[in-house]
């Protein structure tokens, strides 16, 4: 999916939970009718309209007379207008007061479990995802008990959202928005600004995952319905991005600038920051690719201020990955490794805090579980069991030398088993494991993305600074390659400076998406030269469909085969650069040498589709092989195959 589009995905993860949540609460609250109004309108507004949100939320607190569950949720109202508005630590404190209230001992349990659905989300976005999944859960039990079917709805809605945005997994989070949907259309309810949200979310989902084309038909459906609604133009707003997004990876520069403008624009005069954040994000990534990186320098620094502002961890990440970029188009080589090194300290800080968390749970655990008094009783037992243990104990001996000895058969057998599929240097797996990898990866019959990446003038590298340096520079893109790929990718040395990257059942604009993020991640890596000063690290990728033709059998011979005439390709351009060859259905029945030996005529009958990040020329012959491919995917043929 588009850069700026998963961003604001994440920058606007209350929006579909506010609306569908707060009538339901409101619905069962002890509150007095005109609480509950109000109540139902404040969150209204912090969702679509956040600078009126604010006054709402803090109209009511300043009423004295609310009773506890109800400010409870004037308060949580106020923390996800001060979120929607930017004002990050803000909302981080009125989470925490918000909680509080919610604990009142004097709270009906079920008003109590309500609260912690709703509140799930604010949580998250403010640090804690964790605990978030932890209530949210709570909650959707509790409402699949009760067969509540309104309360199933939010529930399953703000999964989706922890799932998508703060645990960074969309394909986790479809089957909850797809259910979700399902649920509201059997309670058959007319175009509400609820469900409305709940296609927009589902939308932004689809596009993550590149599902391009379902994405684009909600997204117009969704602007449609949105329009019915004056206080709606906050979904129209990421709507406007979504469009601005597609027409700059279709190359229509000027029209993504024009629309990304507009967003701004609208998204100021609303005190929407969620909004403004992304679309300036994608303008100065126009602007970048426009060769305007002094005009993009401003953009990038207000996205980078709001993400900052408004605590929003993911999006921090990307505008400091942002400015990198700007500050390497712009020569300052320094200032793109300190961005980058900033964002990577982000993920590993990201990390430890988790971490930290699952930790401090284990020892309440263990704390709750080792009591004094349990201590002193297990200690008396187990020296009562002592002596008739002692009989027992020598018969066992003799067993367990025999297990022991065959334990540790076994787990030789399995180092070296290991040992024989793992790359020394790197750590990643060898040729001889991605082989049996590639043939899992699409054993479902679904086709994947094979990008091959080699770096760029390595062996000058050698030459000049050695080859110690030479398998720095090998280790520390291998590093790179392993953060920046998802948790179920094929990542390996395919040899040499040669690396193989697959990912199972992906499109071509998202394998294409992949090979420019791996492109630009591996841009920022600095290497010590080992004369005080630091080596930057390029490489030139090519990427294929496996199997090439959709229906065919997944020969990964074959894709490796085009991913490496792709790789020529990007070579021929300048490096630093990344080309693909997506086989379409035309192609069906096609020898794949009939594209290797001319793309270009490939191209012009329909077979394929190609891509580029700057234009290439996919005329130039490649030096016919004699012994193989670069990739090692077996002898290339020496005569021109026949087309049919």
């Amino acid at each position: 999916m588009p850069h700026c589009s998963v961003r604001l995905a994440r920058a606007v993860l209350l929006l579909a939970f506010a609306l569908p949540c707060v009538s339901v609460l409101a619905q069962s609250a002890p509150a007095a009718p005109p609480y509950a109004d109000r109540i139902r309108h404040c969150h209204h507004l912090a969702a679509i309209e956040p600078a009126q949100g604010l006054v709402a939320a803090q109209a009511l607190l300043a009423d004295g007379g609310l009773p506890v569950e109800a400010r409870a949720m004037a308060t949580l109202c106020l923390g996800v207008a001060q979120l929607s508005s930017g004002q990050g630590e803000a909302a981080e404190q009125t989470a925490t007061q918000a909680l509080a209230l919610l604990d009142d001992p004097g709270l009906p349990a079920e008003l109590r479990i309500n609260g912690h659905n709703r509140i799930a989300p604010l949580v998250a976005r403010t640090g804690r995802p964790d605990l978030a999944l932890e209530l949210v859960q709570a909650s959707l039990s509790e409402a699949m008990r009760t067969k509540n079917a309104p309360e199933q709805l939010n529930a399953l809605i703000t999964i989706a959202h922890l799932r998508g945005n703060d645990f960074d997994d969309p394909e986790g989070a479809l089957p909850f928005f797809e259910q979700a949907l399902a649920l509201d259309r059997k309670l058959g309810m007319p175009d509400t600004p609820q469900n409305i949200t709940l296609r927009h979310d589902l939308a932004v989902t689809l596009a993550q995952i590149g599902k391009l084309e379902k994405a684009s038909v909600l997204f117009d459906e969704v602007d449609a319905a949105a329009a019915k609604f004056p206080d709606m133009q906050g979904i129209r707003n990421r709507v406007g991005i979504h469009r601005a997004e597609t027409a700059r990876n279709e190359g229509d520069l000027q029209r993504a600038e024009a629309l990304f403008r507009s967003v701004i624009e609208r998204a100021r005069e609303m005190g929407d920051a969620s909004a403004e954040a992304g679309a300036t994000d994608g303008l100065a990534r126009v602007l970048l690719a426009k060769g305007q990186a002094e005009a993009a320098k401003p953009y990038a620094e207000r996205a980078l201020a709001l993400a900052e502002d408004a605590r929003m961890p993911s999006g921090h990440r990307s505008s400091l990955y942002l400015m990198a970029d700007v500050a390497t188009a712009l020569g300052d080589t320094n200032a793109a490794a300190e961005y980058a090194s900033r964002a990577r300290e982000l993920d590993r800080a990201n990390s430890r805090d988790q971490t930290a968390r699952q930790l401090a749970r284990l020892q309440a655990e263990a704390e709750r579980d080792l009591q004094p008094e349990q201590v002193v009783a297990r200690q008396a037992a187990a020296r009562n069991r002592t002596l008739r243990d002692l009989g027992l104990a020598a018969l066992a001996i003799i067993a367990l030398v025999s297990l022991a000895l065959l334990v540790r058969t076994r787990r030789q057998k399995h180092r070296l088993a290991e040992l024989s599929t793992i790359d020394p240097l790197t750590g990643l797996a060898n040729r001889r494991a991605a082989d049996g990898a590639l043939q899992a990866l699409t054993a479902d019959g679904r086709r994947a993305a094979l990008l091959l990446l080699d770096v760029d003038a390595f062996k000058s590298i050698n030459d000049r600074f050695g080859h110690d340096i030479g398998d720095a520079a090998l280790v520390e893109v291998a590093r790179c390659l392993r953060e920046a790929c998802d948790a179920g990718d094929v990542v390996a040395r395919w040899g040499g400076e040669e690396f193989l990257v697959a990912r199972g059942d992906t499109s071509r604009m998202a394998a294409f998406a992949l090979a420019e993020h791996l492109r630009r991640q591996i841009e920022r890596l600095r290497v010590d030269d080992g004369r005080g000063g630091t080596l930057p690290l390029t490489v030139s990728t090519g990427v294929s469909s496996l199997p090439v033709f959709p229906g065919d059998a997944p020969r990964w011979q074959d894709a490796i085969r085009v991913a490496d005439r792709a790789l020529y390709v990007a070579k021929r351009a300048g490096r630093n650069a990344w080309a693909g060859v997506w086989g379409l259905e035309a192609g069906n029945g096609v020898d794949v040498y009939s594209v290797l030996d001319n793309p270009t005529h490939a191209l012009q009958q329909g077979w394929i589709e190609i891509g580029g990040n700057r234009p290439m020329d996919w005329s130039q012959v490649r030096p016919k092989a004699t012994g193989g491919t670069r990739g090692g995917g077996g002898p290339v043929r020496q005569e021109t195959v026949k087309r049919p």
